[in-house]
C-alpha cells in the first residue's frame, strides 16, 4: 500500500473513532443518564459546561502548528492514546458526574488536537474544488462508519433498556473498538510543507469578511445541539420505551441516509453554486425541523430522513468553503471551527438545563428557527464571494 493510500486509511479511521465516541456521548449516554440513572439534569448541565471548554484548544493548537510547522505524527499518536485512555475512564465513571466530566474534557482536548492535525493535512492536500469535496467526503464517510457501529451493537445486544450489565458490555465493546487507534496511527506518513512554501501559497490578502460570515454561519448551524441530549429520551418518552430498539434502528438508518447524501454532495457540489446549495439546504432543514415535533412517529422519522440529505449538502459545502477561505492556513480554518465549538459549548449544556424546565418540542423549534436565520449571513457571503471573484 502506498503512503498516500495508507494516510487516507489513517484519516478515515481517526474520524471513525471520533464519531464512535461522539455517538456514545451524544446518543446513548443521554438515554443512560436520563432513563436509567435518572441523573439531576441541572448538575449534568453544569458539568457539561466545563467538559466542553477544552474544545477551545483547537485555535491555539492551530496557531502553534502554522507557526512551528512540527512533525504531526508524534502529536497524533500521543493524543490517540490520550483519547483511548480518557474514553475508558469516563465511560466507566458515569455514576460520578465530576470524574466523568474531567475525563470527558480530556477526551475532547485530545480529539481536538487530532482533528487540528488532520485538518492541517487535509487543507494542504486540497488544491482545487473537486479535491476539497472529495477530501471532505472521505473524512465524513469515516465519521459515518463510526456512527453506525454503536447503533448496530445496541440493536444486537440490548433486550432490556434498564439492564446495567448490558450497558456495561455495550460500553466495553466501544472501548475495544477504539483500541486499535494506537497501532493505526503508527503507519501515518506525512511531510508538511515548509513554512516558505506555505507563505508563498498565502500571499493573497486574507478574506476577513468571508471568515467572519462563515464563523457566524457555523455558530448558527451547530445551534441544533440544543436538543442533542434531550432528544433520544424525549423520543422514548413520547412514543414509548418499548421502541428503544426501533430508535437504534432509526438512528442507524438516518446515518446511512446521511452517508448517501454525503456521497451525492461530495461528487456533485463543486459543479453548482455553493451559496445556492447552502441557502436551499438550510431553508429545507429549518422548516422540517420546526414541523417534525408535531407529527406522528412515522412522519417524524421520514422528515428527519429528508433532513439528513440537507445536512449532508450543508456539511460538505461548509467544509469546502472553510478550506477555500483558510488559504492553506489551518489557523484560519480553526478560527472558523471555533465558532462551531462555541455553539456546542453554549447550546449543549443549555439544552440539558432547559429540558428540565420546558418541553423538548420548544428546543427543537428554536433550533429550526436559528437554522433559518443562518440564511442571512449566507446571503452576505454570496455578495462577498462575488466581490472577490470580480476583483
Amino acid at each position: 500500500m502506498t503512503a498516500f493510500k495508507r494516510n487516507k486509511l489513517v484519516y478515515f479511521y481517526i474520524y471513525f473513532i471520533i464519531q464512535v465516541i461522539f455517538i456514545y456521548v451524544n446518543v446513548y449516554l443521554p438515554v443512560y443518564f436520563f432513563n436509567v440513572l435518572k441523573v439531576n439534569r441541572f448538575e449534568l448541565a453544569f458539568i457539561q459546561i466545563f467538559a466542553y471548554l477544552p474544545l477551545f484548544i483547537r485555535p491555539f493548537v492551530a496557531v502553534y502548528i502554522d507557526k512551528k510547522n512540527p512533525t504531526l505524527k508524534p502529536l497524533i499518536i500521543i493524543c490517540s492514546i490520550g483519547s483511548l485512555v480518557s474514553f475508558l475512564f469516563f465511560i466507566f465513571s458515569l455514576n460520578n458526574l465530576v470524574i466523568f466530566g474531567v475525563f470527558l474534557g480530556i477526551n475532547f482536548a485530545c480529539a481536538s488536537i487530532i482533528k487540528v492535525a488532520v485538518d492541517k493535512i487535509i487543507v494542504e492536500i486540497s488544491p482545487d474544488e473537486k479535491q476539497k469535496d472529495r477530501n471532505a467526503l472521505y473524512m465524513q464517510l469515516g465519521g459515518i462508519s463510526g456512527a453506525i457501529l454503536p447503533n448496530i451493537l445496541f440493536i444486537i445486544i440490548f433486550t432490556d433498556l434498564h439492564s446495567l450489565s448490558t450497558w456495561n458490555l455495550f460500553f466495553l465493546i466501544g472501548v475495544l473498538t477504539v483500541f486499535p487507534v494506537i497501532f493505526i496511527t503508527l503507519s501515518l506518513n506525512f511531510q508538511p510543507k515548509s513554512l516558505k512554501d506555505v507563505q508563498n501559497l498565502t500571499e493573497k490578502e486574507s478574506r476577513k469578511k468571508s471568515i467572519i460570515l462563515m464563523s457566524i454561519i457555523l455558530f448558527l448551524f451547530y445551534s441544533e445541539r440544543i436538543f442533542e441530549y434531550p432528544a433520544e429520551p424525549w423520543i422514548l418518552n413520547k412514543y414509548g420505551e418499548e421502541y428503544f430498539t426501533l430508535l437504534a434502528i432509526f438512528v442507524a438508518i438516518l446515518i446511512i441516509i446521511n452517508a448517501l447524501g454525503l456521497v451525492l454532495a461530495g461528487f456533485f457540489s463543486h459543479k453548482f453554486d455553493r451559496i445556492n446549495i447552502l441557502i436551499i439546504s438550510s431553508f429545507g432543514y429549518g422548516i422540517l425541523l420546526i414541523i417534525a415535533p408535531f407529527t406522528d412517529m412515522i412522519t417524524f422519522f421520514i422528515l428527519f430522513g429528508i433532513m439528513q440529505i440537507f445536512s449532508a449538502f450543508i456539511v460538505i459545502n461548509l467544509i469546502a468553503l472553510m478550506i477555500k477561505y483558510s488559504q492553506n492556513k489551518v489557523t484560519r480554518y480553526q478560527i472558523m471551527a471555533a465558532f462551531a465549538i462555541l455553539s456546542m459549548v453554549i447550546f449543549v449544556p443549555l439544552g440539558t438545563f432547559l429540558s428540565a424546565l420546558i418541553a423538548t418540542e420548544i428546543l427543537i423549534i428554536f433550533a429550526g428557527v436559528l437554522k433559518l436565520v443562518s440564511i442571512i449571513p449566507i446571503l452576505f457571503l454570496r455578495d462577498k464571494s462575488e466581490t472577490d471573484c470580480a476583483s
